[in-house]
């Protein structure tokens, strides 16, 4: 399975972004922020998949904002390797098209909450994804 990705040359592209504001924290409050990423793959066509990961961002309390943020990337693949692959999302959740979408996403979501009031929210540069 160590064939499937035929080509690392790609460029994510940022698919969308909802940030929605919410209201401030009671004071003295503790907010904990939530982060949780969740990922499809898409067949395009015979040699090609398209992989979006999403990372949301809640805090709970739900104070504050929440931000849900979708990057996306086409991967060329050997069809025949793909096609034998038992689950493609469990592959793609570990291989280095994961780590370059999760790097991006976490570049964009810094800068988008850089002013909030918890100032830039920093999550891990791996993927999070629940059990």
């Amino acid at each position: 399975m160590a064939n499937v990705i035929r080509n690392m040359n790609f460029k994510p592209i940022l698919e969308k972004i909802n940030y929605e504001r919410l209201s401030e924290p009671q004071p003295n409050a503790n907010v904990n922020v939530q982060v949780w990423d969740d990922m499809q793959v898409k067949r395009l066509r015979s040699d090609a998949v398209k992989i979006e990961l999403t990372r949301f961002i809640k805090p709970d309390p739900s104070c504050l904002f929440t931000i849900e943020a979708t990057i996306g990337v086409e991967v060329i693949v050997n069809t025949s390797e793909y096609d034998a692959l038992e689950d493609e999302v469990e592959f793609f959740k570990t291989s280095p098209v994961a780590r370059v979408l999760v790097n991006n996403l976490v570049t964009i979501l810094a800068n988008l909450t850089m002013h909030s009031q918890l100032g830039p929210i920093v999550t891990a540069p791996m993927c999070q994804f629940p059990k």
